[in-house]
């Protein structure tokens, strides 16, 4: 199948750059998916998880997250109980361990838990074909919170691919002063091109499609920004193009 057909994920299987076949075995998962929670997986959701490789993709394009295959959807998580956050009953020494349905329970599908279970990714499931996406840092109990992360499940799919090769290869620059950067910014605004959007803060500009990539991120009240590009030329180009006004 040509990522093109793809209604919602075919920007982000060309940046994969991945031959992506259909599996009939995860399209009958996400049919049972269906049939025992009451909730019909959202259309971007089951497009991108009936793909053979769509999990592996995810995981591929990450820091080694855990990203969870579609027969693993829906699970029954578990959670120990009393939770650490001081309502632990007088009459209770040790914690057990609980199971906890967040599909049933709170209208979530967890999908994707960070390699040291520092956060866990959820679609929410408010019936919208291409639902929003929301991150724990409580990992997956009753009372835990819930803040967004992308506004589309398609957005997070291309961000984690579109944000790997800077990550992992891309070339850090020093941003002057502690606030945003404003300078780098006008000069993103003229030629470069709006990468997918995140709702954390994180703003991603491209050019020459997406073969020349800035990514820029605010930890702590800092920011950052990274350049990356697919040959060494391209690079330098870059680097010419938007280093300038970094300093």
């Amino acid at each position: 199948m040509r990522a093109g057909t793809l209604r919602f994920h075919g920007r982000a299987a060309e940046l994969a750059g991945l031959d992506l076949e259909m599996s009939e075995e995860a399209e009958a998962v996400l049919d049972r998916f269906e049939s025992v929670h009451g909730h019909a997986v959202p259309t971007s959701v089951r497009e991108w998880f009936a793909l053979a490789q769509g999990a592996a993709v995810l995981r591929k394009f990450s820091n080694n997250d855990m990203v969870y295959d579609a027969e693993q959807l829906g699970r029954t998580e578990v959670y120990h109980w009393p939770e650490d956050n001081g309502d632990w009953p007088d009459d209770v020494e040790e914690q057990e361990e609980r199971p906890f349905d967040p599909v049933g329970s709170l209208g979530l599908l967890p999908f994707m838990v960070e390699n040291q279970g520092v956060w866990v990714m959820a679609v929410r499931l408010d019936g919208s074909e291409d639902p929003p996406v929301v991150i724990s840092f409580d990992d997956v109990t009753p009372s835990a919170v819930w803040q967004p992360q992308a506004d589309r499940f398609s957005d997070l799919v291309q961000a984690r691919i579109w944000d790997a090769p800077v990550h992992r290869h891309g070339k850090q620059l020093t941003l002057a002063g502690g606030g945003e950067p404003s300078a780098l910014l006008e000069v993103l605004g003229q030629d470069f091109t709006p990468g997918p959007p995140t709702v954390d803060g994180t703003q991603r500009h491209s050019r020459d499609g997406d073969r020349q990539r800035v990514l820029l991120e605010c930890w702590r009240g800092q920011w950052h920004a990274a350049v990356w590009a697919a040959d060494e030329a391209g690079l330098a180009a870059l680097t010419a193009a938007v280093e300038p006004a970094a300093d």
